[in-house]
C-alpha cells in the first residue's frame, strides 16, 4: 500500500500552539520534509520524537519532489512542514504535493496556524475579503512596480516583509497608496509581539520607536475607507 503526504500546520513561534493531532502525525511518519533543518529539529525535540528529515528549498524541491512521491508510492508516510506556519504559502512545498497528486497519491491537510490569517484577525480593520500578495520582490524598481499594480484594487492587501526591508517597503506604500488605514503585525505568538493600527501618514511615528526584528505582516486597506 502507498503511504501518505501530510501537509502540517506548524507553530508561528510558540511551540505551545501545536496541536494534538500536529504532534501525532509528526511522531507517526516515517519521514519530515522541512525547509529549514535547525527549525523542525527544534519541533521535534518539542514534542519529544526523532525523525530523518528531507531538506527543500526554492533550488531543490522540484527534484526531491519526485524521489519523495517515490518513497510515498512505495509505503512510506511523511509530513510536510515549514519554518513556521502553513507550508505552500510563500514557502516551499507545491512540487512536492503536486508530485503526489501526479502519482494518486493520497494527501491530507492537518491545520493549524497561519500568519496570514492570524494577522487578519487582529488587525482591527474589517475584512471580509482581500489580496494575499506575500513577499514583494526584493528590488526597489521591482517592488515600486509591483505596488503601482496593485494600487487601485478594491480589497485589503496582506503582504509579509523582512525587517531588514521594513522601512523601504512603507515608505513606497506610503508614496504610492496614499493615505489608507494600515496594521502591522509584528512576531506573532511571540514575546514582543505587536498589533499596530494606525494610517500610512502616520506609520513611521511608530515604526521608527520599533526594534525591527521578527517578519512583519503588513495589511494595507482599501481605498476611500474611513
Amino acid at each position: 500500500m502507498s503511504g501518505i503526504l501530510y501537509v502540517v500546520s506548524t507553530p508561528i513561534g510558540n511551540f505551545q500552539d501545536i496541536t494534538y493531532r500536529a504532534e501525532s502525525t509528526l511522531k507517526e511518519v516515517d519521514f519530515i520534509i522541512a525547509e529549514n533543518r535547525e527549525r523542525a529539529q527544534k519541533i521535534l525535540n518539542h514534542i519529544g520524537t526523532r525523525k530523518r528529515i528531507v531538506t527543500i528549498n526554492t533550488y531543490t524541491e522540484r527534484k526531491k519532489a519526485k524521489e519523495i512521491a517515490s518513497r510515498i508510492k512505495n509505503g512510506e508516510s511523511a509530513a510536510l512542514i515549514c519554518a513556521s506556519g502553513t507550508p505552500c504559502v510563500s514557502d516551499p512545498g507545491f512540487f512536492v504535493v503536486s508530485s503526489c497528486h501526479e502519482n494518486n497519491l493520497e494527501v491530507r491537510v492537518v491545520p493549524g496556524a497561519s500568519a496570514l490569517t492570524s494577522a487578519i484577525a487582529i488587525s482591527g480593520l474589517h475584512i471580509d475579503r482581500f489580496l494575499f500578495y506575500g513577499f514583494l520582490p526584493q528590488k526597489k524598481s521591482k517592488k515600486k512596480k509591483v505596488l503601482k499594480e496593485l494600487e487601485s484594487l478594491p480589497y485589503p492587501i496582506v503582504f509579509f516583509e523582512s525587517p531588514r526591508r521594513i522601512r523601504e517597503t512603507l515608505a513606497l506604500i506610503q508614496e504610492i497608496f496614499g493615505l489608507r488605514k494600515i496594521a502591522i503585525l509584528k512576531e506573532m505568538t511571540k514575546i514582543h509581539e505587536r498589533a499596530i493600527r494606525t494610517d500610512t501618514h502616520n506609520v513611521f511615528e511608530i515604526i521608527d520607536n520599533l526594534e525591527l526584528k521578527g517578519e512583519f505582516t503588513i495589511i494595507v486597506d482599501r481605498p476611500n475607507v474611513t
